[in-house]
């Protein structure tokens, strides 16, 4: 049996991993516990292998209680692996992480074939509904213009493979969250007992709502010029003309045009000229203009809100959620660790 597994969430951490401007979530979510791949940051952390293992690269590289890892299959998952890290760290260290990258691919393949090998003992069922069900979302979480065919091309795997190995992760998936369920709830108490622990996390800042426009210098002979052209906006607002309009026709911020001029910070956050008009400037006036690096700004401060300690109420179901994220990852390691204690699981490593 194959155990090259396409995941939902393996290729939605593939594309990722491509997306530009893509961030990484600050928390791990339940959907995220079948991708044991680390980060490139994470395995930077670990000791590294003194040197890549000599895997086969025909018959298998593993077997799992008798069923067989094919070297072709982890090929296939190391190259993607590989292409996938590339695009995150620089091409000098990509010879210091290779043995790090193989030995996680492989521990992943393991993982997931113990894992459906325990579903089907247990007598885990999935139908064609729940397969249907998680392709749809598989295919409504890819990007704009990316569709599933696409990037089962780039792997350079069939439709038919994909058909046939998407159901077995179903049926992982099915496993994984009978396992974490119990573990992950969470009660009042719990949620109590964290907020009171990390109180000093849940501290917001002041933080200022401010409009502006910015005139642009870029050089000390437009500068004359420029600061005119900021006044005779400054006069047109003074006068009454909107300042969202204004900002949008006349802005050289691209950051803010399209919010009327609009930024809400704490501070810290901006340059301390325009920080120091923004948190001492009177609400609702047209302020002098404000000279930083930029150029001229032209303020005006819609609101401003004090430092405050953000009451429990407020975000207890976030904390819920996060302590509920830590849990069900830990348990299914716990679980791996099990079914690898009573597993017999033999490696092909030439000396």
């Amino acid at each position: 049996m194959s155990s090259h597994y396409l995941t939902a969430m393996t290729l939605a951490a593939l594309l990722a991993a491509t997306a530009v401007g893509c961030k990484k979530e600050n928390l791990p979510t339940q959907q995220a516990t079948t991708d044991l791949t680390e980060t490139a940051a994470d395995i930077f952390q670990q000791p590294v292998p003194t040197a890549m293992q000599q895997l086969p690269t025909t018959g298998n590289v593993a077997t799992v209680n008798g069923v067989e890892i094919t070297a072709e299959a982890f090929q296939k998952d190391f190259s993607n692996a590989m292409s996938r890290f590339r695009q995150q760290i620089p091409a000098e260290q990509i010879a210091q992480i290779m043995p790090r990258i193989q030995e996680q691919v492989l521990d992943q393949m393991i993982a997931r074939q113990l894992l459906l090998q325990q579903a089907n003992h247990l007598n885990l069922t999935i139908t064609d509904e729940d397969i249907e069900d998680a392709q749809a979302k598989l295919e409504a979480s890819l990007p704009p213009g990316i569709t599933l065919a696409k990037v089962l091309e780039q792997r350079g795997v069939s439709e038919d493979q994909f058909h046939k190995e998407f159901g077995d992760e179903v049926l992982i998936t099915r496993l994984i969250e009978q396992v974490t369920s119990n573990a992950t709830q969470v009660t009042d108490a719990d949620v109590d007992e964290f907020y009171e622990q990390n109180v000093d996390k849940f501290k917001e800042p002041e933080t200022a709502t401010a409009r502006h426009i910015l005139i642009a210098v870029t050089n000390d002979e437009e500068k004359a010029a420029q600061k005119e052209k900021a006044e005779g906006i400054r006069a047109r607002l003074i006068a009454g003309e909107d300042f969202a309009e204004l900002a949008a026709a006349e802005s050289d911020d691209p950051g803010s045009k399209s919010t009327g001029g609009e930024y809400t910070f704490p501070r810290g956050r901006m340059v301390p000229a325009f920080e120091d008009a923004a948190f001492t400037q009177e609400i609702g006036e047209i302020g002098p203009l404000v000279e930083t690096q930029f150029g001229y700004h032209i303020i005006q401060v819609e609101k401003r809100d004090p430092a405050r300690d953000v009451p429990l109420e407020e975000v207890r179901t976030n904390v819920a959620a996060y302590l509920r994220s830590q849990k069900g990852p830990a348990a299914l390691q716990d679980y791996l660790a099990e079914l690898r204690s009573n597993a017999t699981i033999n490696v092909n490593i030439a000396q």
